[in-house]
């Protein structure tokens, strides 16, 4: 199925002079978004916890990027950031160039309905559960003012692309829940979002539902040059993505180079790690079944 091209969102803030961004004007393969150090720091109490400890990194439009990282290492804060939900503490976000700290709550408003689809983990927060699964589909297009049976139509599409067609007159309940995520994709991308949040889309299917969705998440960015953005702790599910970028402590880390220890302990690095630590002092430190091993910390004390 051939799906339409990315269309501009009608009465935005760029046409009152406003300067929204346009993520459509991005040609495929541009820089769509991007993070410079951007801190995030909720307050518990009298206390301030670091999300997200100067994160950078860009996407570019039509891509499929995966991060990854262990619970509390800032995944859904930096969905949230992109997403227009939560504004960062300090630090830039950029879409399409233009800087979302810069939105009036309003604009910002404008951004998440017209220019931004997300998939959550829990199908309850994806689906209304007294509508049927067409019916939800039609639910972001309520606002583009389209008659009925465009509507209808387009909903019709957006089914057949994720595998649904024969579901259309269901409810939720009545769905499994790797079709209510499949579902949760169509409602997504109703309004052709040029970017797409999910966060942990596939924990709680089986490997053949999360599959189906996953591959969802391809042809909406082969059919509609879609960005996608995935949170997950599935390895099998990020290596699906054009991209996998690796979260932990609230930064971004260097991906992983291949070491190898013998049987007698003797450990064999990379000639650049070697380099690096060559003459120093280790110290070996193992948290969550990883063995993290860096220069050793000078005491303080002496």
């Amino acid at each position: 199925m051939s799906g339409p091209a990315l269309r501009e969102p009608s009465g935005t803030a760029l046409d009152r002079g406003e300067g929204f961004p346009r993520p459509g004007d991005v040609m495929r393969g541009d820089t769509l978004v991007g993070l410079e150090h951007v801190y995030k720091i909720y307050r518990v109490a009298d206390t301030g916890v670091a999300a997200l400890g100067g994160v950078t990194f860009d996407v570019a439009k039509g891509e499929f990027v995966a991060l990854v990282g262990p619970s509390g290492a800032g995944k859904s804060s930096i969905l949230n950031v992109i997403g227009g939900l939560d504004r960062p503490t300090a630090g830039t976000v950029e879409i399409a160039g233009s800087d979302l700290g810069r939105l009036s709550d309003r604009d910002l408003t404008i951004y998440r309905r017209e220019c931004v689809g997300f998939v959550w983990q829990g199908t309850a927060r994806n689906l209304v559960p007294y509508l049927t699964v067409r019916e939800n589909v039609e639910v972001p297009l309520l606002a583009t003012e389209q008659a009925g049976s465009v509507r209808r139509r387009r909903a019709a599409e957006l089914l057949e692309l994720v595998g649904l067609s024969d579901r259309a007159g269901h409810r939720p309940f009545m769905l499994s829940g790797g079709e209510q995520q499949r579902a949760a994709v169509a409602v997504a991308v109703a309004n052709l979002p040029a970017i797409l949040l999910a966060d942990e889309p596939t924990a709680e299917l089986d490997s053949a539902a999360a599959e189906r969705v996953l591959g969802s998440f391809r042809d909406a960015v082969r059919e509609f040059g879609t960005t996608v953005i995935m949170v997950t702790h599935d390895l099998l599910a990020a290596a699906r993505g054009d991209r996998t970028l690796r979260l932990l402590d609230g930064r971004i880390r260097n991906p992983a180079q291949p070491g190898r220890m013998d049987g007698e302990g003797r450990l064999e690095l990379p000639p650049d790690v070697v380099a690096t630590l060559a003459g120093s002092d280790l110290e070996v430190e193992i948290s969550d079944g990883e063995v993290r091993i860096r220069r050793k910390r000078e005491s303080r004390y002496g």
